[in-house]
């Protein structure tokens, strides 16, 4: 009699059955939310960065529709007093909580220059946006105007003042 091999006896070597995609182990889980919540918080915190800074574009659009009028009509005094409207405006809508309504002469200058550390606003261009517009004729005298370096610190304070 012939003996038989045992190891004939034994069943082929199988492989396990695949492992399925589905459901996903918990670390693709937390990977997964981990992705939505970072996707989510770029979007709320650019689309709030943006919404935050809204009215300096339109602040900045309105400067130069302003200089854009001073080139049609040529009144200084008319243009600086838009470029005081504008930047009143635009601090009013940064400022809330700051009394900046009632400013006025040289505490608005300073205002105009804490805020943005240009001290321009106290001597040269800037200081045109003071008492001194309001004197007829001295202020013409006094006050050489500079219309493009008014326009370029009325634009450089919407873009950069500290708010």
């Amino acid at each position: 009699m012939e003996m038989q091999n045992p190891l004939d006896q034994l069943r082929p070597n199988h492989l396990p059955d695949p492992v399925s995609w589905w459901p996903p182990a918990p670390g693709w889980w937390l990977s997964g939310l981990l992705i939505v919540l970072v996707i989510t918080a770029v979007v709320y915190f650019t689309v709030k960065a943006i919404r935050k800074s809204r009215y300096r574009r339109q602040a900045a659009r309105a400067s130069q529709k302003l200089l854009t009028e001073f080139q049609q009509h040529g009144d200084e005094r008319r243009f600086i007093n838009a470029c005081n409207r504008l930047l009143k405006q635009t601090a009013l809508l940064a400022y809330p909580h700051e009394p900046v309504a009632r400013l006025h002469g040289k505490e608005w200058q300073q205002f105009l220059a804490d805020k943005s550390g240009n001290k321009g606003f106290l001597q040269g261009a800037g200081a045109v946006l003071g008492d001194s517009r309001y004197r007829k004729e001295q202020f013409l005298e006094k006050n050489a105007l500079e219309v493009n370096a008014l326009h370029s610190m009325t634009l450089s304070w919407i873009k950069k003042h500290h708010a």
